[in-house]
């Protein structure tokens, strides 16, 4: 069972009013992905997790508080252009854009989740070269995070989608090995660990879920 809601948002930069829809509650099918994209019904509401102001070019998570930055970012030619990334999805574009406004403002882990969830957009529409240039994209964001602000909680999961990222990236060396030096105390983080491990040393850049662990 799925409710929606709808409400009104103002833009955080040009400040006019958006009306948007959310998931307001759904009921799980299935398990997550390894890289912990949530499972249905939650997947298939990705495109209202990101909006497009109706009256200019920001874009804003309808979930977050956006952080602060100049009107004249989203003018530049970095974001009007998707940082030259080719081939994207219009919801991957949103996603991108998004991405690199939490990049401009040095919030790195927002950005690795928001250029993670453009590979998505693009994994759906069969774009596998588009999704593997995001993913990039989303570790180099990933490198920057300073993890002594990852809340003790969030950080085994960050590790392990990185992992994830890496595999599906085809950087199948990199992936065992940053895998193969994490510890772990949660038995389903360690099954997931040797999981990735053994794909990776088999060169699978595949999807997988928790159940097929």
């Amino acid at each position: 069972m799925s409710k929606f809601a709808v409400k009104n948002v103002e833009c955080n930069i040009c400040g006019r009013s958006n009306e948007i829809t959310i998931l307001a509650m759904a009921t799980t099918n299935g398990t997550a992905d390894l890289d912990f994209r949530p499972p249905e019904v939650r997947r298939s509401a990705m495109p209202l997790w990101v909006h497009k102001c109706d009256y200019c070019r920001n874009v804003f998570s309808t979930s977050d508080p956006m952080p602060e930055y100049e009107e004249k970012y989203i003018d530049s030619k970095e974001y009007v252009n998707c940082a030259g990334i080719a081939g994207l999805p219009e919801l991957g574009k949103r996603f991108v854009k998004l991405a690199l406004i939490y990049q401009h403002c040095k919030d790195y882990k927002k950005a690795g989740d928001a250029f993670l969830c453009a590979a998505w957009a693009c994994d759906d529409e069969k774009l596998d070269v588009t999704a593997i240039i995001c993913r990039k994209r989303a570790l180099a964001c990933y490198n920057e995070v300073d993890v002594s602000q990852i809340s003790k909680r969030e950080l085994p999961e960050l590790k392990l989608r990185i992992v994830d990222v890496l595999r599906r990236a085809g950087m199948f060396e990199e992936a065992a090995s940053f895998a193969g030096h994490l510890k772990f105390r949660t038995e389903q983080y360690i099954r997931i660990q040797q999981f990735q491990i053994a794909r990776a040393k088999a060169g699978d850049k595949k999807c997988y879920r928790m159940e097929d662990l």
